[in-house]
């Protein structure tokens, strides 16, 4: 038969009962705190990966490449953009400079812009080049300083390219320059048809009528008339020669300028030319001759060529004092040939030299008889020299002469179109 407990001995378990239920208490606050801690922090980290997850959206639906740096200019944040324009991944990225990746030049540049902004916190914007394998393009960064509440330093950058921009900058400045010219082309051949058709055709005008006055009333001066007639043939083809010139001009400038290579014999073609200009030279007493070491024959547009030729002596003539020389001159090598309009006229300044093939720059001055011009003939001489793959210049010193030379390919035969 089982004894029954004293009430002490109830005392004594109740108050046992009391203290483990206390422990049992005590341990499950501890727990349910720990529990909510757990479920606290799980819920942090989990806002703070959705609001990671939502920064890396934004950042990659931009256009630009976006990136910061630390204190030490290495990257720890870029967006989809930069590693595009870089052709890097964010393994191959994140803990670098990237200073590494581009030539020298702009590592300098770009490392001493990281500093300045990071030391003094001033923003930065920069147009600038950026090379990668190889690939150059032109960008605009910004770079600004952020500093967290700890004090530690960040770079924040934007990077923009501005290649297509920058190229679009670029064609319209050259079509304004081409704009330019071309008013330029206008206002001198108004100028010319305005002048310097205008003159020659009132001295004809009134050549023509003083012999017709010397015939009405029976005149007899045959060496007046001989020298007005003369002077009217001479005027008449200095005429047309500027005519043809104004209308090779206006062919060469709309592209109706027609390319027609042929073999030819270039002394065949300078004697030609000789022997048109000299009327010329012959009524200023001035020796043109032609000087060469072989017969050279190539491929080119003979009537181009003649075109150049007629400009250069014929300018050569108005430039040389009575009495003078002027020699024509060719030599050759394996790829091209130089011919040389020489002469001992009275030359020009460095100055004037450089104006002499820009229709926009260019200026004219009277011969050494006084003769009139455009100035349109070397400048025309200049656009054909080109047309036919070649290159001009002219060497000169006042009161010496000048030398007018230019170049040709010797096979230009697969060129169709000028």
């Amino acid at each position: 038969m089982n004894k029954k407990p004293t009430y002490q001995e109830l005392e004594n378990q109740i108050a046992a009962l009391k203290k483990q239920n206390e422990v049992l208490r005590s341990k499950a606050s501890v727990l349910g705190e720990k529990v909510k801690q757990d479920i606290e922090s799980l819920t942090i980290n989990e806002k703070e990966e959705e609001s990671e997850k939502f920064t890396h959206t934004v950042l990659n639906n931009m256009g630009d490449s976006v990136f910061v740096k630390d204190d030490q200019s290495k990257l720890i944040l870029v967006n989809d953009a930069f590693c595009e324009i870089f052709k890097l991944s964010r393994a191959e990225v994140i803990g670098k400079t990237l200073a590494e990746n581009v030539p020298p030049d702009e590592r300098e540049s770009f490392l001493k812009i990281d500093n300045k902004v990071l030391k003094d916190g001033v923003d930065n914007t920069n147009e600038e080049s950026l090379t990668v394998r190889g690939q150059t393009r032109m960008i605009s960064t910004r770079k600004s300083r952020f500093i967290d509440a700890s004090g530690k330093k960040f770079l924040i950058g934007v990077i923009r390219d501005i290649s297509e921009s920058k190229k679009a900058e670029l064609a319209l400045k050259k079509s304004e320059g081409r704009f330019r010219e071309i008013n330029a082309t206008k206002d001198k051949l108004f100028s010319i048809i305005a002048h310097d058709l205008r003159g020659p055709f009132n001295n004809i005008i009134g050549l023509s009528e003083l012999l017709s006055k010397n015939e009405h009333e029976n005149v007899a001066d045959n060496e007046q008339s001989e020298k007005y007639i003369e002077i009217i043939n001479s005027t008449a083809k200095s005429t047309l020669t500027l005519l043809d010139n104004l209308l090779n001009w206006a062919n060469s400038q709309t592209g109706g300028l027609s390319f027609r290579p042929e073999k030819i014999i270039l002394s065949e073609v300078i004697l030609e030319i000789i022997d048109l200009e000299k009327t010329l030279s012959i009524a200023k007493n001035i020796t043109l001759k032609y000087t060469t070491t072989k017969e050279i024959a190539f491929y080119t547009d003979e009537n181009i060529l003649k075109t150049i030729l007629r400009n250069l002596i014929s300018n050569a003539i108005k430039f040389t004092n009575p009495g003078g020389n002027i020699n024509v001159i060719t030599a050759t090598n394996e790829q091209q040939v130089e011919i040389t309009i020489a002469d001992n006229g009275i030359g020009m300044s460095e100055e004037t030299a450089d104006k002499l093939f820009d229709i926009s720059t260019n200026i004219t001055s009277l011969g050494t008889a006084n003769e009139k011009g455009s100035g349109l003939g070397l400048v025309l001489c200049r656009e054909f020299v080109e047309k036919l793959g070649g290159n001009i210049w002219v060497e000169s010193v006042i009161g010496k002469g000048s030398n007018f030379i230019f170049n040709l390919p010797l096979n230009f035969k697969n060129r169709i179109n000028v």
